[in-house]
């Protein structure tokens, strides 16, 4: 599966070659600890039964904490030697680069909630909220302190246009101004918003 993902935080489309690769994207693109990253990032080479052999791991990530290779693969096809043999070559080279490599499979790329609710996250994206409007949003969401759903926020919001008030604030999830739990079950209407602090750090003092 050859295809290119419109990734919003690298401003481009990013191309991926699996559907786990493509996965791991919307992850990416949504966790706040990443930078940058880019795809098909070096070539290796390592030895084996006397012959050079070549190895380009998926993604080259930067993140808060540092930068690595990373390699999506199925689950089932982990521990084959010829993949065990890549892995180590670029897990030694990252090593020398005080880098670090993982390995991202399917099943921990899927297991639960959290890559179905950030691909709903990601689909309001590009939903129209300015930066004017922000801090009346939270402000209103926020305002008596107490737990409240995304339903009740929509309402607050928008209160004519409740199904604009929800792509205002899953949008606004997207980008971490308020806080939505993505483990435990699909975003709905009874979904409690959380208060994060990047949202305090906007609302008035």
């Amino acid at each position: 599966m050859i295809g290119h993902f419109p990734s919003l935080k690298m401003r481009r489309m990013v191309a991926f070659e699996s559907l786990i690769e493509q996965d791991f994207l919307y992850i990416l693109d949504y966790e706040q600890n990443v930078i940058t990253f880019a795809e098909q990032p070096i070539r290796l080479e390592y030895l084996w039964q006397g012959k050079i052999r070549h190895y380009t791991p998926d993604f080259h990530v930067v993140w808060l904490a540092g930068e690595g290779l990373v390699e999506c693969k199925p689950r089932q096809f982990v521990a084959s030697d010829e993949n065990q043999r890549k892995f180590k070559a670029a897990d030694d080279w990252c090593k020398s680069q005080g880098w670090k490599f993982l390995v991202v499979t399917d099943e921990e790329l899927r297991a639960g909630f959290r890559l179905k609710n950030i691909k709903l996250l990601t689909r309001y994206a590009r939903t129209v909220v300015t930066p004017e409007m922000i801090p009346g949003i939270l402000q209103r969401i926020s305002s008596n302190g107490a737990p409240i759903t995304l339903l009740e926020a929509a309402k607050l919001v928008q209160p004519d246009h409740i199904d604009q008030g929800m792509a205002m604030l899953l949008h606004l999830a997207f980008y971490h101004w308020i806080g939505l739990p993505l483990e435990r079950a699909p975003i709905s209407e009874a979904t409690l918003v959380e208060i994060t602090r990047r949202q305090y750090e906007y609302l008035p003092v």
